[in-house]
């Protein structure tokens, strides 16, 4: 089964992936939700308004036919035959006749009165006989109190479409220069009761009559002042379409306020509406549409919520237990309550960690039973051919007489074995490893004096703290007095010296030996970089992979040509820190 590496780190939960794909797969919805209902709002709003304007538009145009209606009885009264006769013969006629014609325009103004319901009164003036015919006051010689107010009124420049007497309106014609006029009164409360009629149609509104010069004629608002701010705003700011109802604020409340013109009266029928009244039909969807919008986002609270917890939290808890891990605590444990798939996932990492933790302890505790056998197979490969060697020269010594010399091969070779047999740490100070090296190449140089000799430094500037593992520097020197002067060459030199910088120990060792070849060089080179399992751990090779297996890479045996001829090994140990730990220890 082959798995896909992993793209690039997203910076995103899969918790936060999962709610942000279902609240933008939800977005849509909610907003087309949000447009349909103000859309629908809209419509019905319009819908209102428009039934409203149609409503206004419906009376005003009515009321406006019934006031040329009635102007238009007024004008055939005054062309009428009978008061055309009197106003050009009533002086010259007879009492009988004048009587019959007065009768006949009586019955003119009475036909007039019921012809419309807005007629209070109705009247003539007929300058000729000096007497006004009047539905009222019938037939009264002038000047009389009927005169006067006609005349009062119609001393009113310019001349207006209709006439004012306190709160009584008047329509006033004249003919033949004056020598005719007729006067009808326009029932006040007809004409309220016909606004009222056109503001029932919505609660909340009101209508009124006027005009910019003569103010509010009439209205239904139980205060005039608020009926003249309307007209003013209505008048001062007309709208460009009459039927497109405009809008204006009175006293903090929002209107609607729809104009039409009563053309026979020269005057605007203004109807205003409450906004609030137009759209309440409308608030009940609203409530719904809150109500709607608030369990969405309910919805979208409580998904996040059950994924937080059902999903987030548990991978949370692995994510975390994975970091542990990486920490090298393998201590862990995930506690599971659940029975659901994270239950087996849990319980999976939990038998992962244990085996993990399980498998370091072996391979650490074999990783430490290999050095141990690698040093001890180190230690018993004391080659007993230098023993008898050394015995021997020791004989001959004592044979010839020098004894000074025997002793000291003697004494040199009892340190010698004594270090190599000790059974104590695996570790000792460098100085004491340098000098054990020192010691056997003290023995080699009584034995080879005639032809072998060895120079070294001494160390000087290596921290005295600093440990190595034992047993790493005699097997090179050993390894440059076995094999660089096989051939008996004579003034053989083996080179010691060592250094400390950066962090890094190298000791060298250097011949001057003829016996080594490009070829053999290359092959010692292989040796040491091969796998340790595939070959014997004896030697150089033993070193090298114990310094290794302690150290690390850029740690080991490094070998190469030395100046001097011969083969040069440079042991290097990186041992960044020890100064900083021992410093710390003595603290």
């Amino acid at each position: 089964m082959k798995l896909q590496a992993p793209g690039k780190a997203s910076k995103w939960f899969v918790y936060q992936k999962i709610v942000i794909v279902f609240i933008l797969l939800l977005l849509p919805l909610i907003s087309m939700n949000i447009w349909l209902n103000y859309k629908g709002m809209s419509v019905t709003k319009e819908s209102l308004l428009n039934s409203a304007t149609a409503g206004a538009s419906f009376y005003s145009k009515q009321l406006d036919k019934e006031m040329y209606f009635i102007r238009n009885l007024q004008l055939q009264l005054l062309n009428d035959k009978d008061l055309q006769k009197l106003s050009f013969r009533g002086s010259m006629l007879e009492n009988y006749e004048e009587v019959e014609l007065i009768d006949q325009v009586r019955d003119r103004l009475a036909t007039l009165m019921v012809s419309s319901e807005y007629i209070v009164s109705a009247g003539v003036y007929v300058k000729d006989i000096g007497k006004t015919i009047s539905t009222t006051t019938g037939v009264t010689n002038t000047p009389n109190k009927e005169m006067e107010r006609i005349s009062s009124m119609m001393a009113v420049m310019p001349k207006p479409s209709f006439y004012r007497s306190g709160e009584r309106i008047f329509l006033i014609e004249t003919e033949n220069n004056g020598g005719i006029w007729s006067y009808i009164e326009i029932s006040r409360t007809k004409l309220l009761g016909a606004l009222s009629e056109i503001a029932k149609l919505y609660p909340e509104s009101e209508v009124l009559l006027g005009s910019k010069e003569g103010g509010t004629i009439l209205t239904t608002a139980p205060r005039a002042d608020e009926s003249s701010e309307i007209l003013s705003h209505i008048l001062d700011n007309p709208s460009p379409e009459q039927s497109v109802p405009a809008t204006g604020k009175l006293d903090g409340v929002d209107y609607f306020i729809i104009q039409n013109e009563v053309s026979a009266l020269h005057l605007s029928l203004v109807m205003y509406v409450n906004q609030n009244e137009i759209t309440r039909p409308l608030s009940q969807f609203i409530t719904w549409f809150y109500t709607l919008f608030i369990l969405a986002v309910t919805v979208m609270v409580l998904y996040s919520f059950s994924v937080n917890l059902m999903i987030h939290r548990p991978l949370s808890k692995l994510v975390k237990a994975f970091h542990m891990i990486e920490t090298d605590n393998l201590n862990i444990m995930i506690e599971s309550r659940s029975k659901d798939e994270f239950h087996y996932v849990f319980n999976g990492f939990n038998r992962m960690a244990f085996k993990l933790k399980h498998s370091i302890e072996e391979n650490y505790e074999q990783k430490i039973a290999l050095q141990h056998s690698q040093l001890k197979q180190l230690q018993s490969q004391i080659n007993p051919h230098f023993l008898y060697n050394s015995f021997f020269n020791i004989y001959m010594m004592c044979k010839v007489g020098d004894s000074d010399s025997a002793a000291e091969l003697s004494q040199k070779l009892g340190s010698y074995y004594q270090y190599i047999t000790r059974s104590g740490s695996d570790e000792v100070p460098f100085y004491t490893e340098y000098k054990h090296a020192l010691d056997y190449c003290d023995i080699q140089g009584i034995r080879f004096s005639n032809r072998i000799t060895y120079e070294h430094k001494e160390i000087s500037d290596i921290p005295p703290f600093i440990t190595v593992p034992r047993l790493i520097i005699q097997p090179i020197v050993e390894n440059a007095f076995e094999h660089a002067f096989e051939d008996g060459m004579e003034e053989g030199e083996v080179y010691i010296s060592s250094d400390y910088r950066d962090g890094q120990l190298r000791v060298t060792v250097e011949d001057n030996g003829k016996l080594l070849t490009n070829e053999m060089l290359q092959c010692l080179r292989d040796k040491l970089a091969m796998d340790s399992k595939h070959i014997e751990k004896t030697g150089l090779i033993n070193v090298n992979n114990r310094l290794q297996l302690k150290y690390g890479p850029g740690s080991g045996l490094f070998i190469s040509r030395s100046d001097y001829g011969g083969l040069k090994v440079d042991l290097i140990i990186i041992i960044d820190g020890i100064e900083e730990a021992s410093s710390c220890t003595d603290c």
